[in-house]
Parts: C-alpha cells; structure tokens; sequence
C-alpha cells in the first residue's frame, strides 16, 4: 500500500519552500494578551446605521462593512473598514511582525494570519452586534454610478448582521427579506448594476477562468473538485470595495506628500508578441497593436462563447505582468484606472495598513514617515507572491492525491507550456495540469520553437502548439512534488 502524505505535511512544506513563519515571537504574543479597546460610551453616529458584513462562510476576520441608501442625486455609500492602526502602533512589536509577514496566507484547512488571532478574528474583526472601530469612506454616486465626491473620517459602527455571499445572493434572486438592513440592501444592488455597466463601459478586463473549490472531508481529503462560482454578491463586495480603494488612491495623490499604489503596467511587447502569434494559431486574429490592447475587454467577452475560453483566458493572463506595489503611481492597466490602492483589508495586508495610517496622519496633520517606504512596498509585493505560491502548492498537492486515483486513464486537455524538455497540459476536468514529456510523444525528432510556442517533429512532421487541444493518459503522480506525469 503506497504512502499517502497528510494535509498537514503539505501545510508544512508549502511553508518550508516559501520561508513562510507560522510561529509568533514572544514579545507579539504578550503585546497581544494585553490589547483591548477603550471605547466610550458616548454613541459615535454611524452606529445609528445598519452596517452589515458580507463575507465567505468560513471567514472570521471581517475587514468592512458597508451601508447604502438612495438620494436625489443618486446614491449614498458607505464602507467601513476595520481600524488596525488603532491597535497596531507604528514600531510596536505588533507592528513589526506584521511588517515582517506583510499578509495573511490562506491555504485549505489552514491560515496564517498576518495578525495574532485575538486581532484579527475579535478585537479588529468588525464582528455583528459589536462596537467596533472603523475608518470610513463615504461616497456619493450620481444616478448612473460615478462618484462625485468623498469622505474619510475615523468612527465606531455596530454591525447588524454578519452575512455569507450566499444568503445574499439568495435574497437578490428571491427578493429582500423584511430586515434592518433591506433598504440598504435594496440600494446597494441598484448602484451595483450602474457599477458592473460602468465597468463593462470602462473596459476593465474580467477573465472567465475555470478555478477550483476543493469540498474536503474532515482529514482535509478531496472529496469532489467543483468550479469555484463567483456570485453576484461576490462582484457587489468587489464593486463597492473598489471604489473606496479608488477613492482612497484619489485622496492620496491629492493630500499626501507621497503615494502608496497598487499598480499594474501594461503588458510586455515581447508576450504580446507571443500571445499574438499563440491566438493565430487557434485561427484567431489579434495582432496585438495598441488598438487591440486598448480593446482587450471586449475581445475576451467574445472568446468566451468559445469551448475553449477557460484556456484562453488563462494565456492571456499569463502574458500579462503582475500586479505590485508602488510609490509611484502607473495607474492599473487590468482594472483600468489611472490610480488605484488598496485599503480596504488591513487585518490581512500590510499596504492597506500603511495607507489607514497615511490618510488618518494626513486628515490629523501629523507626520508619516516615509523612509524606506518603496523599499517596504517592494517586500510586500515579493510576499504576496510567495503566500499565493504557497497556498496554490497545497491545493496542487491535494489535488495530486485525488488525481493518483485515476492513474491509467485518459483525460481531454490543452497545451498551457512549451519547452524543450515537453508540454504541460491543463485538464479542466480534473483543475489541473501535467507534464508529457517529450520522449513520450510520437516518436520523432522534436525542435522546440520558441518564437511559435510549439515542438516541431522534423522527420513525420509532428507539431504541438500552445492552446492545442490533446488527449492524455494520467502516470506518475507525486502528491509531495505536486508533479503529475501523462502519456500521450
């Protein structure tokens, strides 16, 4: 009988190969013991509104809160984040660690939080029925969604509700249920439909990629992989969520002696030299000219009527750059902003904090030490992409396990990597990918094309591009390695 390693040791090494810490130094430990709250009894105003949180069904720590309501001009919106900075003092041992860690890793059946628990899930936690404090952002919509202007200020709300993604999608479907909260409800979902039609006319790029939920059993075994559906009620939290992070950004370049930005460049001529010369391959015509960048949008709504869209979509995402951290604004090429930040996840991302910290310095009139600031940014941006890393190491370890059962058979994929050495293939049904390496091909003598993306057989004329389509046999599975071997 073959070893089966656990959950646990996939947790263990994912946070081995990516220098993660999951242990917390002593002086952190004590500085969380003796943290509380001291607030007062005098009632502060936003808690006369029916703030309500809107999360995952596992989430414990809640960032934000949001409240909405009709006006004549329009639309009222408020987002209340959580204020970390409140408990989390600028070269505290709090603060340290959490400048060290710079975000929450979340991996199946585990996190590791940026902040201790006590922060994250109680004190900070904008939790229902409590007083918790707050930094908020009020903005004003006109009737067809563009903000008009903003407000931050410092305050206390008393959530009314905590709420899952699918109770609300439930009651935007079969109507609003009699509540504190329905005429909160009632509006937010009106500004969300002028919110998604402004983003459609903005042209931010929405990609259709196929993305695994693992239902696991209670030893953190696969049960069944489904793809994960984004609701509604997800793209509401995201909608109104950006606008505060835009609002924020905003608020920034205008007050602040330096930024703090989330930016996103524009691809790189050289990958979309290659995505180019990939989609032609597929019998699609996009030559990747400045016209066509600037109509990306548009171009993926219409490829994902396409059987292969999930593919597509997930090699133009790859010839796109990252997403990082800067003093410098660019502007956000995917979200199509010309500045952008983000600042509505404090209990889980050092940046947010930071810039909590740089707009209440900056409505206080007091100073904001900005030394070393971009170098700070720098590590949070090498960080985030470790604790993604890591966290998609485990679920490619999980689902390695589950794939091991199927060893022999055969499975429909597409080509997602070319290299001398082979192709990776990505079977949707199964929500991941595998290595045919090239002595297991048809027998022939293999080029690899780095400009074409393909391996080209030079005696029977064999040739294997990007975005093929290929039928595979499941072999070697290694759940430690997270490495699966297929046969053509």
């Amino acid at each position: 009988m073959s070893f089966i390693p656990t959950i646990t040791e996939f947790h263990t090494k994912a946070l081995s190969d990516y220098g993660i810490d999951d242990a917390w130094p002593e002086a952190v430990l004590k500085a969380t013991k003796i943290a509380k709250d001291q607030l007062t009894e005098e009632k502060d105003y936003l808690e006369q509104f029916p703030f309500v949180t809107i999360d995952g069904e596992d989430a414990k720590d809640f960032d934000d809160a949001i409240f909405c309501t009709f006006n004549d001009a329009g639309f009222h919106l408020k987002v209340a984040i959580a204020d970390v900075s409140f408990f989390v003092k600028e070269d505290s041992p709090l603060d340290k660690e959490a400048a060290k860690r710079t975000t929450s890793v979340y991996m199946p059946k585990k996190v590791v939080p940026m902040l201790p628990e006590r922060l994250s899930n109680e004190l900070c936690s904008l939790q229902p029925d409590k007083r918790r404090r707050c930094l908020c952002v009020e903005i004003n919509f006109d009737k067809e969604g563009h903000i008009t202007n903003y407000k931050f200020h410092r305050g206390v709300i008393k959530s009314v509700a905590r709420l899952t993604y699918s109770e609300v999608e439930a009651q935007l479907l079969n109507g609003l249920k009699d509540t504190k909260y329905k005429e909160s409800l009632e509006a937010s979902f009106a500004l969300f439909n002028k919110l998604i039609l402004n983003k459609g006319y903005r042209g931010a790029l929405d990609f259709s990629i196929n993305e695994p939920f693992l239902k696991l059993n209670k030893v953190g075994a696969i049960e069944n992989i489904e793809n994960r559906k984004r609701l509604n009620a997800h793209k509401l939290i995201e909608e109104f969520m950006l606008a505060a992070n835009i609002s924020a950004a905003d608020f920034l370049s205008h007050h602040a002696e330096q930024g703090i930005y989330r930016i996103h460049e524009h691809p790189e001529s050289l990958k979309v030299e290659r995505l180019s010369q990939v989609l032609r391959n597929r019998g699609i015509n996009w030559k990747g000219d400045r016209e066509d960048i600037d109509n990306l949008a548009p171009f993926i709504n219409k490829l994902n009527k396409r059987e292969d869209a999930s593919i597509l979509n997930m090699l133009i995402l790859q010839s796109m750059q990252r997403a990082e951290y800067s003093t410098v604004n660019k502007g956000h090429f995917g979200l199509k902003f010309d500045r952008y930040t983000h600042f509505t996840s404090p209990i889980r991302r050092y940046p947010d904090l930071l810039v909590h910290r740089l707009i209440i310095a900056t409505l206080t009139k007091k100073d904001f030490n900005f030394d070393g600031l971009q170098l700070t940014l720098e590590d949070c941006s090498i960080k985030e992409k470790s604790a993604e890393f890591a966290s998609k190491q485990v679920i490619q370890n999980l689902i390695c396990t589950y794939v091991k059962e199927f060893s022999g058979k055969n499975f429909s994929g597409y080509v997602t990597g070319v290299k001398d050495f082979g192709l990776f293939v990505e079977m949707p049904e199964l929500f991941t990918s595998g290595l045919l390496h090239v002595n297991d091909l048809p027998n022939d003598f293999y080029r690899y094309n780095a400009r074409h993306n393909c391996l080209e057989g030079k005696r029977r004329g064999n040739k294997f591009s990007l975005g093929d389509r290929i039928d595979v046999y499941i072999g070697d599975v290694k759940e430690l390695e997270g490495k699966i071997s297929l046969y053509y």
